[in-house]
């Protein structure tokens, strides 16, 4: 949930080119929607295809995306608190495009891989995230 809620944002902040808006409601609103609106719909389709009871592992399992998406919101706040506004934007982008391809680093060493091939996929994680945000952007008309 994390990472795709970092791809969302930083599509939603590719797109917005004033300055004046409110950076902080962009990061806020769409890490919390995204990680409500992931939460529920899952939960209905799981619902559709077995019991239609709500378990005790339904809720963890809610808190744990919208905590996700919370900490990828954090993350994004930062520099926006730290940075003047002609450049939050920016920043906030450099910082969840640096988390995107760190977390492919992550992976790739807790995989077992060198430095050097975890640094390649790490950076073809991002690769590849920055181009659907792109691609999100493109379709979505922006």
């Amino acid at each position: 949930m994390a990472f795709y809620v970092a791809i969302c944002l930083v599509a939603a902040l590719t797109v917005v080119g004033d300055d004046s808006v409110n950076v902080i409601g962009i990061v806020w609103g769409t890490a919390i929607g995204l990680a409500m609106a992931h939460w529920f719909a899952f939960r209905l389709s799981t619902k559709l295809v077995t019991s239609n009871s709500f378990g005790k592992s339904d809720a963890e399992l809610g808190l744990a995306q919208l905590a996700g998406a919370a900490s990828i919101a954090v993350l994004a706040t930062v520099p926006i608190l730290l940075f003047p506004a002609d450049t939050e934007l920016e920043a906030t982008r450099i910082v969840l495009s640096l988390t995107i391809g760190l977390a492919g680093y992550v992976v790739a060493r807790s995989g077992g891989a060198s430095r050097i091939r975890s640094l390649i996929y790490g950076i073809a994680v991002l690769a590849m995230a920055l181009a659907i945000a792109v691609i999100k952007n493109i379709l979505a008309g922006h």
